[in-house]
């Protein structure tokens, strides 16, 4: 008994030892549902890892703390990523995140009042917008929005709020517009006070994008090679149940954000799919591009390599 006992404790120190852990920053939003998943599911622990999150609120914080070592891992919209690698960073997409497709799995819509008098994006003109981030992804979907249907974003004003102020911002006319994001858009809908006046704000960036990516530096990947495969391949096992069991994973959502059961069944969710293609990037990487974002276009695969 002794020696079962002695070899037991040796079997778990063993494999103590061999566990890495891994520093993770995160939003408690619903496009980390991956994250709850893989925790909660334990395809982490069967992957060796060891996992310490760390909630944030904003992907801005992330990637500075990811940049300064904080972290290891993060969570950023992809065209961060992108600005990033512009100015000489060294963020690489480690794993897939959250998927915008047609025709159902659209997060981000524009919104207007109910009783407004504008019809169409061509209507903007001189308007006031409401976006969550100025110089980001919700801002270069409205310049490339703009453009389509014959308008400069310099013709528009541009107001930074976060997402739950913007359907108040409508409603008391501060903003004739807004971009807003599920569950908001799911919110401001049901109270019926306001106009879906584009279901797809982020349809310039093609039929499916990566709205948002966990990412490493270069450098932590080359010496962690093995926690980092590790990871990818939990992540893609979340991303396989998030999309084969959406009843189950709408549970999960609900358990570990603070979105009410009844929200969590009705908002739209993004997908979730195993793997990047260069094409869920270059689009996005191309408009930033277009609108002096970036300084010039360049290769998705440099921030997606294989």
């Amino acid at each position: 008994m002794k020696y079962f006992v002695a070899s037991l404790l040796l079997l778990c120190t063993l494999a103590s030892a061999q566990a890495e852990s891994i520093r993770i920053g995160f939003i408690p939003i619903a496009d980390c549902l991956q994250l709850y998943v893989a925790e909660e599911l334990g395809y982490f622990k069967a992957q060796g890892l060891v996992v310490d999150k760390t909630p944030m609120n904003g992907g801005s914080l992330i990637a500075m703390a990811v940049e300064g070592g904080e972290l290891d891992i993060g969570w950023s919209n992809t065209a961060s990523l992108a600005i990033a690698e512009d100015r000489g960073f060294e963020f690489v997409i480690l794993s897939p995140g959250a998927f915008e497709q047609d025709p159902d799995r659209r997060e981000h819509s524009l919104l207007v009042a109910k009783d407004s008098p504008i019809r169409t994006v061509a209507d903007l003109k001189g308007k006031t917008v409401g976006i969550n981030a100025l110089g980001n992804i919700n801002e270069i979907a409205v310049a490339a929005l703009a453009a389509q249907h014959g308008l400069s974003v310099k013709q528009l004003r541009l107001v930074e709020m976060p997402f739950p102020q913007m359907e108040a911002a409508l409603t008391s006319r501060h903003v004739d517009a807004v971009l807003a994001l599920e569950p908001f858009v799911t919110i401001a809908r049901g109270r019926g006070a306001t106009r879906v006046l584009e279901p797809a704000a982020f349809k310039p960036f093609g039929k499916r994008m990566l709205i948002a990516a966990w990412f490493a530096k270069r450098s932590w990947l080359d010496k962690h090679k093995a926690a980092a495969a590790a990871f990818a391949l939990a992540m893609r096992n979340a991303s396989a149940y998030i999309e084969k069991n959406p009843a189950q994973a709408r549970e999960l959502l609900t358990r570990h954000t603070k979105l009410n059961r009844g929200l969590t069944q009705q908002m739209t969710l993004p997908l979730f799919a195993q793997k990047v293609e260069d094409s869920d990037v270059q689009e996005l990487i191309n408009q930033a591009a277009r609108f002096g974002y970036l300084k010039k276009a360049f290769p998705a695969q440099r921030l997606n390599p294989r």
